[in-house]
């Protein structure tokens, strides 16, 4: 079964110093995808994680999430596992707070609530797309810096839509370890 029909998926970290992993259970705690860094491991070593890859079963990648350099901003590309776009995620500095946007093929979709906290809402012109909450992970994974969350999906979002959350989420965290890095 495809991680596109599932409402909830909780993503657990499994990162060491030079990647970002993730296993990506059901909402019974079965593995239903797996996320993998990618890039070379000495640019991972300077900058960090910059690519992570959604495989939907071994050697099915579903979603890329790529992390364009720039300048000033954070701005990163959510693909189909062929390559093709889907979305594109900008963080931008505003007065007291930190905005981010997401285009989702014509549509602007917005942070609601702490995304460094991993508590928000993803809002789109019809409503709630998706909820994200971070869950315990135990001392031991808190203390190394690992997380676990949880994503909850509107159930009415076709599979673009559903790539397009899971790929932004997964920015986010990206966004989330370049922070922490600094």
């Amino acid at each position: 079964m495809s991680i596109l029909t599932h409402n909830v998926l909780v993503f657990q970290q499994t990162k060491n110093f030079s990647k970002n992993d993730f296993a990506i259970m059901d909402a019974q705690g079965q593995q239903v995808a797996h996320v993998e860094t990618g890039g070379s491991a000495l640019g991972r070593a300077f900058m960090g994680a910059r690519e992570l890859t959604v495989f939907d079963g071994p050697d099915n990648p579903l979603i890329q999430v790529k992390d364009t350099v720039t300048f000033g901003r954070d701005r990163m590309e959510i693909l189909d596992g062929a390559g093709n776009p889907l979305a594109s995620l900008v963080k931008r500095i505003t007065f007291f707070k930190t905005r981010v946007t997401i285009e989702l093929q014509g549509e602007q979709l917005d942070l609601q609530g702490n995304f460094i906290g991993f508590e928000f809402e993803l809002v789109g012109p019809l409503g709630v797309m998706a909820t994200v909450s971070r869950e315990w992970s135990g001392m031991g994974n808190a203390f190394m810096g690992k997380s676990t969350y949880a994503v909850r999906l509107a159930e009415n979002l076709t599979p673009p839509q559903r790539q397009a959350v899971i790929g932004s989420v997964l920015a986010l965290d990206l966004i989330r370890e370049k922070e922490s890095r600094n």
